[in-house]
């Protein structure tokens, strides 16, 4: 048996495509548990009615909006089987993906977490992009740890949103951290990957909307966000280096020339795209920790400078320049995405 937790926050019109593509599983045997952070839409009315008409479905509403890592941590403790399917409103789901996730999580043992392909897809749910992270087959959890996690400069996740986890290791490492916000989830896949392995499918199991489709909600304060990501890695390091002071020391050092790289990266983004008093509200957001002060300090004095030629490039049509710091942007905060 498998216990599915569908987040879901004001998505109702996407919502029901996302549950009868469950329902329509070759896997059923399982429960769906919909957890509704409060929506203003008709949401609570599309959900009463799947509850109404298949048994397995059992709908949660919450009065007043808990954000995604309480949402999500409500619907997990609400499953009643050891194998949690994490899946998110919006999206569409293959018809064997939670066959495709129970069959490798029960086969290994040691696999913590089942995650897949993704697919971006436009308005007629064709797709247009492909994630294609690893080949088929279990991914050894401390490799990609230290080699994936530990080495992507903008602190991104090779695991999305949507995954297979065992509750027991859920309850085990305290559930998601509501200080980590809208990535909490990647505090608790790093968790499980400093004991347990991954499996990954190859398949293309999963299509989200693309933004410009489905609009995504971001944290309002980037750099704010930002920091936490940054101490979420660091500490995720020191846990996994410390039976080795010499490897620690040189993994601290790579991690503070991403931190910079990134933070660097950051505030370009915010210059480009935000005003100036969203710029200068920014010195609020790294508070005491000054190792950031000169970068910031170094973009206040080139501002007036930085601010027309950042503009100035994303006017140019699709020049090679553009469409990679495109690209990048959206990797960036491809994970700080309010689903749920």
């Amino acid at each position: 048996m498998v216990s599915i937790v569908l987040v879901t926050y004001n998505r109702a019109k996407r919502l029901k495509l996302s549950i009868e593509d469950i329902l329509r599983q070759t896997f059923q045997d399982f429960e769906l548990i919909i957890c509704d952070d409060c929506s203003p839409d008709n949401t609570e009315a599309i959900c009463r009615d799947f509850a109404i008409r298949d048994s397995r479905v059992r709908y949660f509403r919450h009065a007043q909006n808990k954000q995604m890592p309480a949402n999500l941590n409500f619907g997990i403790e609400q499953a009643k089987y050891e194998y949690v399917a994490i899946l998110h409103d919006g999206d569409r789901y293959r018809k064997d993906l939670i066959e495709q996730w129970y069959n490798a999580i029960s086969t290994y043992e040691n696999v913590g977490v089942v995650f897949n392909s993704l697919g971006d897809s436009d308005s007629d749910d064709k797709i247009v992009n492909v994630f294609q992270e690893f080949p088929e087959g279990v991914v050894d959890g401390r490799h990609l740890l230290k080699s994936e996690y530990f080495r992507r400069s903008n602190f991104s996740s090779p695991i999305y949103g949507e995954a297979m986890v065992r509750k027991s290791l859920v309850q085990k490492y305290g559930y998601l951290k509501s200080e980590y916000s809208f990535y909490a989830d990647v505090d608790l896949w790093m968790h499980i990957l400093h004991t347990h392995d991954a499996y990954y499918c190859a398949d293309t199991l999963i299509k989200a909307p693309v933004k410009s489709f489905q609009p995504q909600e971001f944290e309002d304060d980037i750099v704010r966000f930002n920091m936490m990501l940054f101490d979420m890695s660091r500490k995720h390091r020191l846990t996994a280096f410390k039976n080795s002071p010499v490897k620690l020391a040189a993994e601290i050092s790579v991690y503070h020339l991403f931190k910079f790289w990134h933070f660097t990266y950051v505030l370009l983004l915010v210059t480009k795209n935000f005003s100036f008093r969203y710029f200068m509200d920014c010195r609020k957001s790294f508070g005491n920790n000054f190792s950031f002060f000169p970068v910031w300090a170094a973009f206040f004095v080139l501002y007036p400078v930085l601010r027309p030629a950042l503009r100035t490039l994303i006017a140019r049509k699709e020049s090679p320049g553009d469409k990679a710091l495109s690209e990048k942007s959206d990797v960036s905060f491809s994970r700080i995405e309010h689903r749920s």
